[in-house]
């Protein structure tokens, strides 16, 4: 017995690009949109490690999302002979832009593989919001992206000397303000 396998809809697939680059503009992703249990993100700004799907979309609707200002999303599209999507992203942290494109492929009607293309040299410079991105960036990493762990670390790095500098001075205090409140809901749900 042969079981088929029915070709994906172009058209479903583009709209669920569609719908992932409104949420990088609305700066809140929706766990529908993805296999958060067997998904993941590869990145080329990391050790090249697997993060779980679940864990990236935590992390920016917690954190990441709160840094950047706007996330503007000048392309994307789908290409049905490799059933892959593409973004092309303009993340805004104020006045600093940070170029990105990412791969995607999917499983069923869900993203579960991205793997995001961006220059590390931009967070080699001191600007507030990228800094402070720069430094959430090395204690999610440093967890391995375990989700407690991860938020546990973030509140300690808020709680430390420098977590502290952040929140006493613009444009930081008031993205550190919003992030304590979503890791106390994160660390609430988990």
């Amino acid at each position: 017995m042969t079981v088929a396998v029915s070709a994906p809809d172009p058209a479903q697939r583009l709209d669920l690009m569609r719908e992932f680059a409104q949420t990088y503009r609305d700066r809140h992703f929706l766990d529908e949109h993805y296999d958060l249990d067997g998904g993941y993100l590869q990145t080329t700004l990391s050790d090249d490690s697997r993060m779980p799907l679940r864990f990236f979309v935590e992390y920016n609707n917690a954190w990441w999302f709160e840094i950047v200002t706007a996330v503007v999303v000048p392309a994307v599209g789908y290409d049905s002979d490799s059933d892959t999507g593409f973004i092309v992203l303009d993340i805004e942290y104020d006045t600093d832009v940070l170029r990105a494109m990412q791969h995607v492929h999917f499983g069923a009607d869900v993203i579960n593989r991205i793997r995001t293309y961006a220059s590390s040299t931009f967070f080699s410079t001191p600007r507030p919001l990228v800094e402070l991105d720069r430094h959430g960036n090395e204690f999610w990493l440093e967890t391995g992206y375990h989700l407690r762990p991860s938020a546990e670390a973030a509140g300690d790095f808020l709680d430390s000397e420098t977590g502290r500098a952040f929140a006493a001075t613009e444009p930081t205090a008031a993205p550190i303000e919003r992030i304590r409140h979503n890791l106390q809901d994160l660390l609430e749900r988990i």
